[in-house]
Parts: C-alpha cells; structure tokens; sequence
C-alpha cells in the first residue's frame, strides 16, 4: 500500500545556512526562461567552436545543452514529449556530426535546431521568441582548437 505524501512544506533539510523546506527548494528552480537563455549561450558557443574546429568544445557544450534540456523536462513536464524528440531529432545529429568532425553535416544540423526552435515557440504562443545566432563567437572564450 502507497503511503499519502508527505506536504512539501513539512520536509525540511537543514544547510549552513538555515533550513529549507522542499516547497523552498522547488520554488528556486529555474523556470524555462532562465534554461532557454543559458541553452540559447551554450548552442552559440558550441556553434563558433566546430566553425573553429574545436570539436572537443563543441561537443561538451553539446553534452551541456543536453543536460539543460533533462533539467526543463523535470521542471516543466508538460514539455518533457517535445523536449525528447528535439534531442533525438535534432541535438543527436548534431552530436554525431562533432564527433565525426562533419562542418557540413553540423551546419545542417545546427541550422534544422534553430528551426525547431522557432517552430516549438510558436507551437507554446511564443512566436515572439526567436533564435538568431550571432554574427560573431563570444568574446569570452578563446575557441582555439587544443
């Protein structure tokens, strides 16, 4: 027999700093806004990286985008479908094309990502939101291949 849940705000967890109710703890995660925006940095970056052929960089903002995209399927499970088939879809290809080293292939890709970008925003009345890659690497990282 299931027992009933216990409420969120009776589950606390004592740090150095105080005490936190679970109810506390779910109301600091990150909503989708906060997510895209680190996803849409990682996916720019990951993009001037395999332009200058640093698949090693590219791959691990692949891998971390992957990651952002698990963490807003738990935090927002009514995307948690589309999520999955956008990794599948969209972010597996490119995966395989920075470890075949194929600019060709990452390039078409890359750009199919953007698209099912645009089309999940509009699908969830976000038209306004678009994703346009920047005509030029962030400045922050020295994209050298090592």
């Amino acid at each position: 027999m299931d027992e009933a849940p216990i409420p969120g705000s009776r589950v606390r967890a004592t740090t150095k700093h105080g005490t936190l109710t679970v109810d506390d703890i779910a109301a600091m995660q990150p909503g989708m806004a906060r997510l895209m925006d680190e996803l849409s940095r990682r996916y720019w970056v990951l993009y001037y990286a395999a332009k200058a052929g640093n698949w090693e960089l590219a791959a691990y903002e692949a891998k971390e985008s992957e990651k952002i995209l698990k963490t807003a399927s738990a935090a927002r499970p009514k995307y948690r479908d589309d999520i999955a088939t956008f990794v599948r879809l969209r972010l597996v290809p490119l995966m395989q094309a920075i470890e075949t080293k194929d600019w060709r292939s990452f390039e078409e890709a890359y750009q199919r990502g953007i698209d099912d970008s645009n089309m999940y925003h509009d699908k969830y009345n976000k038209r306004f939101i678009r994703f346009r890659l920047p005509d030029r690497p962030p400045e922050w990282f020295d994209l050298t291949s090592r």
